[in-house]
């Protein structure tokens, strides 16, 4: 049987985390379906466990919501189960209560549920769940009305209704929304009251649906008053669609009707941003503000330091700094202290404003007054802000980084993105170690994503020296293991193409060796490693790579393996046992390829006595009748040209090439040029290139524009043979 009872008090005071983000969730969703599918079946976790996961997964992540979905609906399977279990056998409400042994009842946890149904995307699953829920809903008694419990649960299962109603307009569901309106006021009896009004009335505003919106607005309430927050959702949405004339009747409309000191406030934001009004217009309307009575007569209308707040975030919104600075001079004026809010929207309206030295200031002031974190997203912005500066002020970002550590704040991955950018800029190695340690763990993998991104630009940065960006590497071996293989080939191809194979070699190697084989290398990433070490051959990064394919298990060796493994062999010095791989090739049931061909006659070039492989491999493709690509060919010449005994075979054959015999090509530039750098002495390529300028001048000429460089084995001209697997 499950644990029930109340938890101990001192349980209760634990804190519970603010949220938690997708990765998170999905590792509970995991974690919890095996918990209670295996053992005990999740027995031991007590209703009030299964309360707080419901709390915590009702808290929306700032990424997707799918796993807080799968989540919620997991854990209240579970206490459906149970609760059908008791009723089984035969407990009634109150036992079923007491057995639950925490504040609240069932009921409690099927609103935790539609809650989240609704705010994460699943209104129509919430109605479904909600029409069920109706059918169980107490009767009226005989003359219409309800006992006191009886009619708690109706106004609860109303409440239900408003989240399903405010679900379906969050999601754009027009008809589902006008649909359940019209069933809620036939059949519940539902009124059109202020929180209904704010629902339909902003579905239509915020979509610019001018008829609607009027229709809804101005729809007569049932009873009580407007909300100050749906007046501001259609002043903004009168101004979008040039409906001033519209509005401006609402608002004189609002000031005859004894508004409340918070309707007020929207009518003075209103006289900002859509009448242009100053200072002195405001003072005239705080005395005409000051002169009416509310419906309410114990309440005194005057402005406060909300009021304030109210106008300068109107500045702010028209993109009038210095109007929102007259404004907060206003509120000295008045005596009416700044709140936190009122620093919090100066320091947004200031960085906006790009005033920085404005923005210190109040961020400075902020700080000694803050308890909370509603400055936090500000705060977040403040540091970009200052990351984002021509010359970045490491002093004063540390400083701030250093007040959000104290704080116990985790900054915002766009935020710790620009920090890494800056201090990797900066070389400030120990301040990324800082930022990525303390505030990375807490993101989800989507999160964590956008600051490796980042680290990613960095070490790809071919402006950027070796070195730090091999320092950076590390930090991100460290802290984001979760880097994909495409992403680790990405950084090792970097490193091939800074030249230094050796760490791009330790890159593939940390790939192989990584805990989870799903990051572990594929036959084609072997390959790609063996292609860039061709490239840029370094002897001993083979080896290396080579052993680690040896003792791969997952890797089968195919033509493609083969290939890249007889081009670096080749390249790094070791054209013998290059040509091993060839023929290993051959004796394969897949054989070779075009690419197999192109490399095998390099590695014969290379190779002592290269040319008598080379041509059994000629002979087996014109018996064979193959179309031979003219790479193949120009590596077939230069095969023969190192062996420094054969010219006049080569000549031979580049006559025949000229004539075309079906080939489908002619001499070219590299047929040339390679031919030349082939030729092992000096005699031996003077010769070939007075013969080469005489029959094929206009290539010639087209080969010398190229240039060439000096090398140990004579000069050689800057033809580039980048071969493939």
């Amino acid at each position: 049987m499950w644990k029930t009872g109340e938890t101990p008090k001192g349980e209760r005071r634990v804190n519970v985390p603010g949220s938690m983000n997708t990765t998170q969730a999905f590792l509970a969703v995991r974690l919890l379906r095996h918990l209670l599918t295996t053992g005990d079946g999740g027995d031991s976790f007590t209703f009030w466990d299964l309360k707080i996961i419901l709390v915590i997964a009702n808290r929306p992540p700032s990424g997707k919501t799918n796993n807080h979905l799968e989540l919620v609906r997991l854990v209240y399977g579970e206490v459906e189960r149970r609760l059908e279990h008791m009723q089984a056998l035969g407990l009634g409400e109150e036992a079923i209560k007491q057995s639950i042994g925490i504040k609240g009842d069932q009921h409690m946890f099927f609103a935790y549920f539609i809650t989240a149904l609704t705010r994460y995307g699943a209104s129509r699953e919430a109605l479904e769940r909600m029409n069920d829920y109706q059918k169980k809903l107490p009767k009226p008694l005989a003359d219409g009305t309800y006992t006191e419990n009886d009619w708690k649960m109706i106004l609860k299962a109303n409440g239900m209704w408003m989240l399903v109603l405010r679900g379906f307009a969050k999601e754009g569901l027009e008809e589902e929304l006008l649909q359940l309106f019209n069933r809620l006021v036939k059949e519940s009896g539902v009124k059109y009251l202020s929180a209904i009004h704010e629902i339909m009335t902003t579905f239509f505003a915020e979509r610019n649906r001018v008829k609607e919106t009027k229709e809804w607005f101005t729809k007569p309430l049932y009873a009580g008053s407007i909300n100050p927050k749906t007046y501001m959702v259609v002043v903004r949405f009168a101004l979008r669609n040039n409906e001033q004339d519209w509005l401006e009747s609402v608002m004189e409309d609002v000031v005859n009707s004894k508004p409340s000191k918070e309707v007020w406030d929207v009518v003075l934001q209103w006289a900002v941003l859509a009448k242009e009004k100053g200072v002195e217009d405001i003072k005239a309307m705080f005395e005409i503000m000051q002169s009416q009575k509310t419906e309410d007569p114990n309440e005194e209308l005057k402005p406060d330091s909300e009021t304030i707040n109210c106008l300068i975030s109107a500045a702010a919104e028209i993109n009038n700094p210095y109007l929102a600075e007259r404004f907060a001079m206003l509120g000295a004026e008045l005596k009416l202290p700044p709140t936190i809010q009122t620093m919090i929207i100066q320091l947004d309206y200031r960085l906006d404003a790009g005033d920085m030295s404005g923005a210190a200031e109040v961020y400075d002031k902020l700080q000694k007054v803050v308890q909370g974190d509603e400055d936090v997203p500000v705060v977040n912005k403040y540091l970009r802000a200052l990351c984002a500066a021509s010359q970045p002020p490491l002093e004063r970002i540390i400083s701030v980084t250093a007040d959000l550590e104290h704080r116990h704040i985790t900054l915002e991955p766009e935020t710790a993105k620009s920090l890494c950018e800056v201090f990797l800029r900066y070389d400030q190695q120990f301040e990324v170690i800082d930022t990525l340690s303390l505030h990375t763990v807490s993101y989800s993998l989507e999160e964590r994503a956008i600051v490796r991104q980042a680290m990613m630009d960095y070490i790809t940065n071919r402006k950027i020296s070796t070195a730090r960006v091999w320092d950076c590497y590390q930090l991100l071996k460290q802290f984001f293991p979760e880097t994909s293989t495409e992403e680790r080939v990405r950084l090792m191809d970097s490193f091939f193409d800074r030249k230094r194979p050796d760490m791009a070699a330790y890159i593939f190697g940390h790939m192989r060796g990584h805990g989870n084989p799903a990051q572990r290398p594929t036959s084609d990433i072997y390959v790609r490693c063996f292609e860039g070490i061709g490239r840029y051959p370094d002897a001993e990064s083979l080896r290396m790579v080579h052993n680690m394919l040896k003792m791969d298990t997952t890797v089968e060796l195919n033509t493609k393996l083969y290939n890249g493994l007889m081009l670096a062999y080749a390249a790094s010095g070791d054209p013998i046992d290059a040509l091993g791989f060839w023929r290993e090739i051959t004796n394969s049931r897949e054989g070779p390829s075009y690419n197999s061909l192109a490399i095998v006659m390099w590695a014969c070039e290379l190779a002592p006595r290269g040319e008598d492989t080379a041509r059994e491999i000629w002979k087996k493709m014109v018996r064979m009748d193959l179309e031979i690509p003219k790479v193949v060919f120009d590596g077939y010449l230069a095969a023969l040209a190192a062996s420094g005994r054969a010219q006049e075979e080569v000549k031979k054959l580049i006559g025949e090439m000229e004539r075309g015999l079906g080939l489908g090509y002619g001499v070219g530039v590299e047929t040339l040029g390679v031919t030349f750098n082939a030729i092992p002495t000096m005699e031996g390529k003077n010769a070939f290139a007075e013969w080469a300028k005489l029959e094929h001048p206009e290539v010639w000429a087209e080969l010398e524009k190229a240039g060439r460089r000096e090398t140990i084995e004579g000069p050689k001209y800057n033809i580039e043979r980048r071969f493939e697997a």
